[in-house]
C-alpha cells in the first residue's frame, strides 16, 4: 500500500505535508526472519497532544498495514497500545513486504481541533467519521531473501523410504549415511503417508513424520557435535548451517529446557498448529 502526497479535506499528520507544526508520528521497526517466519515489532511515538488523547479515549488506534504486492498478501493490525507485533509465514510473501502505519479513528469525532494545526487551519474545527486516517507514520519495506521463503537444502538431505524392518516400529531414523538422513516408515504407514500427503491432510502427514524425525536428528547432532566422524557428514553440515544462519547453535540446544522441541517447530513453521487447523477445516466440511 503506497502512500502518496495528496490533498485532504481535513488536516493529516504525516512526514511529507505541513498540516501540523511541531508534531510528529514516528515508528521504530524491528523486523527479522527465522527459518520460515518473518517477525516484526513496531513501536509508535506520537508527538501531538490532541491525537494522543483520542487514542487514550479509545477513539483512535494505531494501525499497521502489511502487504506483499507480488503475492497479494495483506494483513491489517490495530491496537491502542504503543507496540504491535506480527508474524508472517515467509511462504506467503515474495521479494518485499511493504509495512505502512497509520492512526485511524474508531468512531465519529465532532469538532476536532489541535493547537498544532498549521496557521492556515487556526480557528477551524473538523467533524470526522469513523475509519478516517488522521496520521500517517514512517514506513518500511522489508526485502525478502530467498532463504526466508524456503530451504531447498533441507529436503535434499532427507529421504523418506519404506522400511522392511518391523522391529523398528512405524518410524525410524538412520543417520549413518554421509549424504542424507533416511527416515523409514513401516509398509502400512508409508502407504498412509503417501496417500494422505497428496490429500487434504498434507500438513498433518508432514508433521507426524518429519517433526519427530528432526527431533531425533538434532538430538543426535548435539550428542555427536565433537565427533569428527559425524560432524563432517554432509547432512550434518547442511542442518548445522541452517541453524547457524538463523542464530541458533548446537551448544544452545537441550532436551532439558525444551529448546530442542522449540527449535524443530520453528524450522517447520509451527507444524502442530498448522495440522490442527487443517483438521479443523476438514471437520467443518463433514
Amino acid at each position: 500500500m503506497r502512500i502518496k502526497n495528496r490533498l485532504s479535506p481535513y488536516p493529516i499528520l504525516d512526514n511529507f505535508g505541513d498540516d501540523y507544526v511541531d508534531s510528529s508520528f514516528n515508528v521504530e521497526y524491528e523486523v527479522n526472519s527465522q527459518f520460515t517466519e518473518i517477525y516484526g515489532k513496531l513501536i509508535f511515538e506520537i508527538n501531538n497532544d490532541e491525537i494522543k488523547q483520542l487514542i487514550v479515549e479509545h477513539k483512535a488506534v494505531y494501525t499497521v498495514h502489511i502487504e506483499s504486492p507480488v503475492t497479494c498478501f495483506r494483513r491489517v493490525l490495530s491496537s491502542d497500545d504503543t507496540e504491535i507485533e506480527f508474524r508472517v509465514n515467509a511462504a506467503s510473501v515474495k521479494k518485499v513486504i511493504e509495512i505502512r502505519t497509520f492512526i485511524v479513528l474508531t468512531q465519529e469525532v465532532k469538532g476536532f481541533y489541535s493547537k498544532k494545526f498549521h496557521p492556515d487551519y487556526q480557528g477551524q474545527t473538523f467533524d470526522l467519521e469513523a475509519h478516517q486516517i488522521i496520521a500517517i507514520g514512517t514506513a518500511k519495506d522489508y526485502e525478502i531473501k530467498k532463504d526466508d521463503r524456503d530451504f531447498e537444502s533441507l529436503p535434499s538431505i532427507l529421504r523418506i523410504v519404506k522400511s522392511e524392518d518391523r522391529r523398528k516400529g512405524a518410524l525410524s531414523v538412520n543417520t549413518d549415511n554421509d549424504e542424507y538422513v533416511i527416515i523409514g516408515l513401516s509398509e502400512e504407514t508409508f502407504k498412509l503417508y503417501a496417500n494422505l500427503g497428496k490429500s487434504s491432510f498434507k500438513a498433518t502427514a508432514f508433521s507426524l513424520v518429519l517433526l519427530p524425525a528432526l527431533i531425533v536428528i538434532i538430538q543426535r547432532m548435539c550428542d555427536s557435535k565433537d565427533d569428527t566422524a559425524v560432524n563432517s557428514m554432509h547432512w550434518f553440515k547442511v542442518i548445522e548451517n541452517l541453524l547457524n544462519n538463523n542464530g541458533i547453535h548446537l551448544n544452545d540446544i537441550s532436551i532439558d529446557n525444551d529448546s530442542l522441541l522449540s527449535t524443530c517447530q520453528k524450522i517447520f513453521a509451527d507444524p502442530i498448529d498448522r495440522s490442527f487447523k487443517e483438521l479443523e477445516g476438514w471437520s467443518e466440511r463433514v
